[in-house]
């Protein structure tokens, strides 16, 4: 078997931001319980009831209150971790290095594709995990099989910053 090393040209690599974030759980899972709360919250705060269908559930003043400290709690909670994956994959894209990598575990959960990986950053070995929320046709691609070489975008100041590109193109 021949080991095939992908081309570490930039062009060939372009990852947008939108793509990491709709494929990143955490991003996903808050952004959902951001919208949700806000869908019961904002109706509740404004009108004091909550319209279904052809009816409405009317809530009480200590209900509406902790409604809205449940919708506070979640955007306290939510929010900043949105903010911090945003932060997280622009400052990789931004400044990060390609090298050459080497696939040598996979993971599928239920809700989840995990790959861990192997590179070497300034002579120092690294071993990293990347996870997204399950794609049936990137759990299917031949090149993140355990063995595969890959490319691999570092950030050259924090090596533990780093994307699996093969996992996040399209």
């Amino acid at each position: 078997m021949t080991v095939v090393k992908p081309s570490l040209s930039a062009d060939e690599h372009k990852l947008s931001l939108t793509r990491l974030l709709s494929l990143d759980l955490p991003v996903v899972v808050s952004s959902l319980l951001l919208v949700g709360a806000w869908l019961i919250g904002l109706p509740t705060l404004l009108l004091g009831y909550l319209p279904i269908g052809f009816g409405r559930i009317v809530f009480s003043g200590p209900e509406v209150i902790t409604i809205l400290s449940v919708v506070l709690v979640i955007t306290l909670l939510a929010g900043p971790l949105i903010g911090l994956r945003v932060i997280h994959f622009r400052s990789i894209l931004a400044q990060g290095v390609l090298l050459h990598g080497q696939v040598i575990r996979r993971f599928v959960t239920f809700a989840e594709f995990r790959v861990d990986y192997v590179f070497q950053h300034h002579y120092q070995p690294f071993q990293q995990r990347n996870a997204i929320r399950r794609q049936r046709h990137v759990e299917a691609r031949r090149s993140l099989e355990p063995g595969s070489v890959v490319a691999v975008l570092v950030h050259p100041y924090l090596p533990e910053r780093s994307l699996l590109i093969e996992l996040y193109r399209s």
